[in-house]
Order: C-alpha cells, then structure tokens, then sequence
C-alpha cells in the first residue's frame, strides 16, 4: 500500500521499513504535528526523532504504524486507538512517560490531520521492545524529542 502526503509518496508495506523510509515518516507526522498549537502541547513541542538501535539503551521506543482507513481492519484499530487516547488521559498517572508520549501524539494527529491528508492511511504512534526490532533486524526507531516554548514564541502565542 502506498499514500501520498502533500506531495511527498509514503511507502507503506508490511516488510521492515528502511532507514530512509522511516526518516520520511518521520518528516511527515513532525510537520503534521506543527499544526497543533503550543497551548495544547502546555507550551512545549514533542516531535518524533528517529534513531539507530545500537545506540539506543531504552528498552522501549516509538514506531509509526500505518492503518488503511479504507478496510475494515484499519477502521477497527483506528477506534481502539481512540479508546486507548481516552483512558490515557484518564489515567495518565499509571502510564510510563514513553506511553504518555505516544499517546499525546496520537492526540495532537488526530486533531490536526483528517484521513483525506493522509490519502487513506493514518499513522498511528506505537510502542515496540527494542529487542523485538532487533530481532526483526530493523535497524531504527523512534524516540520524542521535547522543545520548551519560550522567549519570543511564548510572548507571541
């Protein structure tokens, strides 16, 4: 499966995805992600940022996960993602900062982006074990990168 985001093609498959491949969807949801204002993000900016495996020691990190809106099965997990948005944030104090991450991703996409953006797809922000990518010999990941708002930004919010 494939989808176009503003002129740029997503190669979505269900084989390892390469490292330029991720890097590109990575650019993706991030500029996705600009779009969701600082005051939700409680002044700050959480952003994706890819990296390599063997230089990672956390035994979580992020992936991005494709669900096709245009089949059932995509559908479905597209409303446990929703569900799974809600009850975090009703128990955000049981959750990992990790999971905490993932899921105000989640949020801030859902919010700013439709289906039609995505072309069919969403993205869908997932933990994965470490050793499980390795295993798969994937060779990256993704971990959160969190920029505080301040200075001329802040004032001009």
């Amino acid at each position: 499966m494939a989808a176009q985001i503003k002129n740029t093609e997503i190669a979505v498959s269900n084989t390892i995805p390469s490292a330029s491949d991720m890097a590109l969807w990575g650019e993706v949801v991030n500029k996705a992600l600009k779009h969701f204002s600082d005051k939700d993000w409680h002044y700050s900016r959480i952003k994706l940022i890819l990296c390599r495996l063997e230089e990672v020691t956390s035994p979580y990190l992020l992936g991005i996960d494709w669900l096709d809106m245009r089949r059932k099965q995509g559908q479905v997990e597209f409303k446990a993602l929703q569900d799974e948005i809600v009850w975090g944030e009703c128990h955000s104090n049981e959750l990992g900062m990790l999971e905490i991450a993932s899921l105000r991703l989640n949020r801030a996409l859902l919010e700013v982006s439709t289906t039609e953006d995505w072309h069919g797809v969403r993205p869908m922000i997932r933990l994965q074990k470490r050793t499980a990518l390795l295993q798969k010999g994937q060779t990256h990941a993704f971990f959160y990168d969190v920029e505080e708002v301040q200075g001329e930004e802040f004032e001009n919010r």
